[in-house]
Order: C-alpha cells, then structure tokens, then sequence
C-alpha cells in the first residue's frame, strides 16, 4: 500500500510533468504560427526537382567571348538572331574604327569574323531595333516627305514599309522601336503639334497593319517606352519616372489602369497578366494585375534582363560591381549566382535558348576585376566592353 504523502507527491509530480509538456508544446506551435511576413517559405511543386543541387551552382560560366564592338563608334549590337549568332555593326581585324560604309553584320561563334548581311538595312537609319525573335529589322527612318517604319527581314525577302507618316504631323515622344515579347507588335508613342493629346502608334508586324490609338490618363514631356502586351490588349509606359500599365477599352483607346514611381526605368511583361518594373527605391517589383498583388523580388537593383523564356533573370546591385544571374520561380528568386565581377552594363539580352548573356556597354573594369569562370577566348587585360558570357 502506498503512503497517502507520496501518493500525493507523486500526483503533484505528474500534473507538473503534464504542464511542463503543455508549455513545451504550446512553445513549439508559436514557433510555427508566427507573423508569416518575417519568414519566407518556398514549397516546391516536385521535392526531387533541384536533384541536391546547391546555391550558386544553377548558373556555371564556360566562356566569356569579348566582341568586337567599340562604344566609341556609336554602333551597338542590336541583339540575338537565330542558333547563337549576334548581329549588329562590328569592326574587323582589330580595327579601331567601324567604317561607315558597312552594314549590318553577323556574328557567330567563336565571335571573331563579322560577316555582312545581304539585306536593305544600313546603319544609316535613325533608329533601328531587331525583334526579339531575331528575325525581323524595324527601322524608322525620316526623308524631307515624312517617316517611315520599314520591316526588313534577315533573309533574303525583300523589305516590306508598314507606316508613313508626314513630317509636319509628327512629334515623336519615343527614341526607341519597342517590340512585344512574341515578336508581334511594334508600338512608340506621339503626340499632336500641342501635346493636348498623345498617341499609340500599334503596328501588327504579322499583318502590317498601322493603328494610331489615343491613349487615356498619362501625360509626359520625357522620352516614353510604349512596350505591348503579347495579346496587344495590354501596355506598359516607362518613362524613367513613371511606370504606367493601360488596358485597352472597347473603342480601341488604351486608358491608364496603374502607375508606380520608377527611378532608373526598366519595365517588361512576365505575361499579357503581369510585369516585373524597377521602382524609384531600387527594388525590383512584379504586378500582376489580375488581383492588383504587388510583389517584391529582389532589392538595390540597377537594371535586369529576362530570358525570353522568362525563367531566368540577370540583374547588377547599387552596391556591387558585378552582374549576377537567377532563376525565377513565383515571386521568389532562387540560385543568385555572380556570373562576372568588375562591370556594370548598360545593358544585357538573353539567348534565345537561354544559354548566353549579351553585355553591352558599362563601366571599364576595375582593379577586381574578376571573372567567375575560365575565358580562353578573353585576351589578358584586354577591356571587356561588350561580350558574351556563354553558361555551361
């Protein structure tokens, strides 16, 4: 029989047993249900998908090609076409000078000889972009009778003029042919002789037709870039101060729907749904504007570039000299890797494929320089102001 005293102990025992569990646990779910924004969680749809692969080790360099293109000369790249070729104006044989009789010119791998384009575009032009598909030229060019826009393919079919518009009629409000992501529509902005009104002007580069549509709730004196949507319905206006994104009403006029401060400029479609923009405090947002959800994906950021694929971004950092590269999932940006240390461009294109990084323009390289890879195809000291990084 057991002493009524330590029975009594021993109850006494128990129930401090049984709130010293209770505490425990009631720790451990605080520690599961507390403020949500102060961690971030990423829940992959398949658990075996990374397959142990490390941060840092999505983006390896294998080679970084420098191209044979001066900043001096006024002449850039223009961008990617087909395979891993670049096309743009290029000088030869380690010239210092682009001649001005040469067009344009094709570059491909390893990125040494340009060869000339047989095709009607010059370098003459006043502003020229290649479509995102590397198959298309647009050129605005001006003549004492007006503008025109002309298509100029990069094969052999002849060049197809899509918009004339006389000089006296035009005030252009864009230096810059800005194409949709699916190589579609062509789109700038203008307005009328007292800027009272401004004007998209929308061209269908499949089938040439010209559409002049006003546009509803913005007003700018500054350059603006006018970049569509894939299904057309949809456009985003930058100015360097202001993102804008208009939706399309049932007249075919566009009226403002969004705006947000913008500070460096940069803005492009993820989808016909959402956009990734720079604010005016550096950080990197995605809208979608479907629910009017704003999000943050990464911060102190200088400039960025997306994979046609929209599945990879590069991007440079206010604080560092270095371009870095990381693959995007959701709101979350996964695998930030430096990819070249010492620079900040002016600006980077993705491959086609996704496989190539196009740097254009920049800083000359400091003193820590560094490359994050081997570069057999880089002469020792020689200044990297446009290359290629080429990613295993």
């Amino acid at each position: 029989m057991i002493p009524h005293s330590k029975k009594r102990r021993g109850i006494r025992l128990g129930k401090l047993t049984a709130i010293l569990v209770a505490v425990w646990l009631l720790a451990m779910t605080a520690g599961c249900i507390g403020d949500p924004a102060s961690e971030t969680i990423i829940i992959t749809e398949d658990e075996q998908s990374g397959g142990g692969v490390e941060i840092g080790e999505a983006f390896r360099v294998s080679t970084i090609y420098p191209l044979p293109a001066l900043a001096s000369s006024g002449l850039s790249v223009l961008g990617w076409t087909s395979g891993e070729a670049v096309v743009g104006y290029f000088s030869e044989n380690g010239s210092l000078t682009v001649p001005s009789t040469v067009g344009l010119q094709l570059l491909s791998p390893p990125y040494e000889k340009p060869e000339p384009l047989m095709n009607d575009a010059n370098s003459g032009t006043s502003l020229i972009s290649l479509s995102p598909d590397g198959r298309l030229i647009a050129e605005w060019t001006t003549s004492p009778d007006g503008a025109y826009l002309t298509l100029v393919p990069l094969d052999s079919r002849p060049a197809k003029p899509v918009a004339a518009i006389p000089i006296v009629e035009l005030t252009l409000l864009s230096r810059q042919i800005q194409w949709s992501s699916n190589s579609r529509f062509l789109s700038y902005m203008e307005a009328d002789g007292n800027r009272t009104q401004q004007f998209m002007v929308v061209c269908d580069a499949r089938d040439g037709t010209v559409q002049k549509l006003p546009l509803h709730g913005y007003n700018t004196d500054g350059n603006v870039s006018v970049r569509l949507s894939e299904d057309g319905n949809a456009v985003l206006l930058d100015d360097g101060k202001l993102v804008a994104m208009a939706k399309r009403n049932a007249d075919g006029s566009f009226e403002v729907q969004y705006d947000h401060p913008s500070g460096r400029g940069g803005s492009t479609w993820m989808d016909s749904d959402r956009f990734v923009f720079l604010g005016s405090d550096d950080t990197l947002f995605q809208y979608d504007a479907r629910n009017g959800e704003l999000s943050v994906l990464l911060e102190k950021v200088t400039g960025f570039s997306l994979s046609p694929d929209r599945q990879a971004i590069a991007y440079t950092l206010s604080d560092k000299e270095a371009i870095y590269a990381g693959r995007l999932q959701g709101n979350n940006v996964l695998y930030q890797t430096p990819v070249y240390q010492g620079v900040v461009p002016d600006r980077m294109v993705w491959s086609l494929n996704g496989g190539a990084l196009l740097v254009d323009g920049g800083m000359q390289p400091s003193r820590s320089t560094q490359v994050v890879a081997p570069a057999p195809a880089a002469q020792a000291g020689e200044r990297l102001q446009t290359f290629i990084i080429a990613f295993q």
